[in-house]
């Protein structure tokens, strides 16, 4: 039991716990606000790392390629800057990306590589190229092993792993016979193989107070050995789904030309909610965790709010946002029915017009001064463009707002969301702070995340065991 005796009495001892593709913290963070101390974590993309870094400025932070740091090295590291032993490890969690079981697995590895320079992350000997090919064409490169290995290695009293939902459906053809075998399958096989039990199920992000509609699959385990270490998944805890628009609608306004600052005092609007508390500074001085940028447990009277600045919305678009609907109890509008011939009169009110030959909005101007965006073909992207409705919990933020939000239009501006804005949607408290990397990494590492308040839910699953 992780009990100690002080004067006389048995007083109950924080759990410790290591964090695998760790991202950009948000795992880390639930674990953290469910009273869980993450002592170290591992994590090969350099922005990810340095976003971590600044969240967490006293975690023993390893940028490495996990199949090349193995968890010895991690031990080593923990005993060397903390002092930390192997056996005090009682939580090993975090989310491998697995390519080879789904689409949306493919796509998080490939979003990965593309941040920043990844030149020195590889597989053995295979070059990033050639890895990137491996990742998506060879299912026998199984990055979940070496979840396995940290967690035969330490021994934990637990694990938590967290994948995409296409993997309980995903099949691989494993062994010299090819046998057909389910994923989850062979995840739990890999598990028993080291005398972990291993619990799955498919879990929702709403259900545990996050405004998202956002499923992941949850493997819990135990050792085999010690029964009374079982944990269940967290149950559905809240009486009714947090809107979208609940989520932010006390942040600052912006405006289609992005915003001109970076800094806000949050104090500017109140919130109007306990999910807008919190996120301002409630759940981070409940917790005492201190914000990183002022050092301090946040109080709500002198907070800053940083990330807020959006993408400028150009012509063509500011024609076509205001057509695009998505309110209770009407035919969501999205951007197949958008007719630029509607939006004609819209773009010539700025002297932009309509070229019905090229497909798209020029300025009506030739040479070096002319401007043009291209209309997106209706029939080949007809969800291009789609506002989040403001009555449900937005839909699931995805890596690849980095490039593109057109899928996440702010519920009731004419314009896409903010980096601020999608931290909200994920759960990230203000006091999570993504400005130390670049805009666009700011946006892929918030829709690679956990949902922070998704973990904290599954961490008190097993902080009730103590």
């Amino acid at each position: 039991m992780n009990l100690r005796h002080l004067s006389g009495f048995m007083v109950n001892k924080r759990l410790k716990a290591i964090d695998l593709f760790a991202g950009a913290g948000g795992l880390s963070l639930g674990l953290e606000l469910a009273g869980i101390d993450v002592v170290g974590s591992v994590e090969y993309c350099p922005n990810a790392v340095k976003t971590y870094k600044h969240n967490f400025p006293n975690h023993v932070t390893m940028c490495e390629d996990i199949t090349k740091f193995p968890p010895q090295e991690m031990a080593n590291q923990l005993l060397k800057q903390k002092g930390i032993k192997k056996e005090e490890i009682d939580i090993i969690a975090g989310g491998p990306p697995c390519p080879g079981f789904s689409n949306i697995g493919r796509s998080k590895i490939i979003s990965l590589l593309r941040d920043s320079n990844l030149e020195k992350w590889s597989w053995g000997d295979k070059s990033t190229d050639k890895l990137r090919h491996t990742f998506i064409q060879d299912p026998r490169n199984e990055l979940f092993l070496e979840f396995v290995k940290y967690v035969d290695y330490f021994q934990p009293r637990w694990y938590v792993m967290e994948n995409v939902p296409g993997m309980l459906t995903s099949k691989v053809t494993v062994g010299k016979n090819k046998n057909v075998v389910v994923v989850p399958q062979l995840v739990k096989e890999a598990f028993e193989k080291i005398n972990y039990e291993c619990e799955i199920k498919a879990l929702w992000a709403n259900d545990y107070g996050v405004p998202q509609t956002r499923q992941r699959v949850i493997f819990l385990g135990w050792k085999k050995s010690n029964p009374n270490d079982s944990i269940e998944h967290p149950i559905r805890h809240v009486d009714r789904d947090i809107t979208s628009i609940e989520a932010i609608e006390d942040l600052p306004f912006v405006g289609q030309d992005g915003g001109d600052y970076t800094l806000y005092e949050s104090n500017l609007n109140p919130p109007t909610n306990n999910y807008q508390k919190d996120m301002k500074w409630g759940i981070y001085k409940r917790t005492k965790r201190k914000d990183p940028r002022i050092n301090r447990i946040p109080n709500g009277k002198e907070e800053i709010i940083t990330c807020h600045v959006g993408r400028k919305v150009n012509p063509r678009d500011r024609a076509i946002f205001p057509r695009l609907t998505a309110n209770e109890g009407e035919p969501r509008v999205t951007y197949d029915q958008i007719d630029p011939e509607e939006c004609d009169l819209d773009l010539r009110k700025e002297g932009w017009q309509w070229d019905k030959k090229r497909q798209l909005v020029w300025n009506g101007k030739k040479g070096k001064d002319e401007k043009t965006y291209k209309w997106y073909n209706r029939k080949s992207f007809k969800d291009k463009m789609r506002r989040i409705s403001s009555h449900k919990p937005s839909p699931t933020l995805v890596a690849h707002m980095a490039v593109d939000t057109y899928m996440y239009i702010h519920p009731t501006e004419n314009r896409t969301i903010t980096p601020r804005e999608a931290a909200r949607i994920q759960s990230f408290p203000d006091s999570f702070d993504f400005s130390v990397v670049s805009f666009t990494s700011q946006y892929r590492q918030i829709g690679n995340a956990v949902p922070p308040l998704m973990g904290r839910a599954i961490a008190k699953e097993i902080t009730k065991k103590l």
